[in-house]
């Protein structure tokens, strides 16, 4: 995977990954390689890919658990429930609740709102015309990364998998309650799996990333319980308006709170 850390750009502004996202999947680029990946891993992610490239619209809700490690080399899990939703190609949303309380994320077409509700405040940059290029840029511009971010791009496969040294399949294992390919890859910072359901819908169900640059090799594991390829997605989602308990402060300092925390 060539970003990081839930929405995930979305578990890094709204979960405040960034520790547990430093130097996992992509955050350095690699040099130009031939991936070593097997058929039996390459067409499951192909097809998890090409199902998802082809939905202008689509939600789903993850539950998120991941690792942080403290400079004693504690390592303390925080759980957080993700929810998701896309409309091609310039309309993102998401909200995160759980232990690390409650943040949304929208981004219109032309803005992109990150909105910290427990802590009252907000704040608003503007953002290029579509989600790919949103998410480059606040990758490039402030840091922000997500490993689910990956399957929110247009060419899912393009971002999952530049990285990628050598990858291969378990076998067939339950995730979510669904029959999946069990997968696992590996790249010069990180190992990970991935599992995705087997049959006419061949959606991630599991996700799971080592990082192999902070001590201890801390986890991040993002369950999917519910996808929705046809939603009806509310009026006024991607529109935020807040409310008269909300302040609005710079989009920087926002982000650098998030991150030290």
């Amino acid at each position: 995977m060539r970003r990081i850390l839930i929405l995930v750009v979305l578990l890094v502004c709204l979960a405040a990954a960034a520790q547990a996202a430093q130097g996992t999947p992509g955050t350095v680029p690699e040099p130009a390689q031939t991936p070593d990946i097997a058929p039996q891993a390459s067409a499951p992610v192909a097809a998890m890919c090409g199902l998802l490239a082809s939905r202008q619209t689509f939600t789903f809700t993850a539950e998120v658990n991941h690792e942080q490690v403290y400079p004693n080399g504690q390592t303390v899990e925080l759980t957080n429930v993700v929810e998701t939703a896309v409309s091609r190609p310039d309309k993102l949303y998401a909200r995160i609740t759980g232990d690390e309380r409650d943040r949304v994320f929208v981004y219109d077409g032309k803005t992109v709102t990150v909105a910290d509700l427990d802590r009252g405040v907000y704040a608003v940059i503007d953002a290029p015309a579509t989600i790919d290029a949103t998410l480059d840029m606040l990758t490039e511009k402030y840091g922000i990364v997500a490993p689910m971010a990956d399957l929110l791009y247009a060419d899912p496969c393009k971002e999952i998998l530049a990285n990628v040294r050598t990858g291969d399949c378990v076998g067939v294992h339950s995730a979510a309650g669904k029959a999946c390919d069990h997968l696992f890859f590996s790249q010069k910072n990180a190992d990970w799996q991935l599992w995705v359901e087997k049959g006419k819908s061949p959606l991630p169900r599991k996700l799971v990333i080592n990082d192999k640059n902070l001590m201890g090799w801390p986890q991040y594991e993002a369950t999917f319980a519910e996808w929705n390829l046809t939603p009806h997605l509310p009026a006024g989602l991607f529109s935020f308006k807040p409310g008269n308990d909300l302040r609005r402060i710079d989009f920087a300092p926002l982000i650098a709170r998030q991150e030290a925390k």
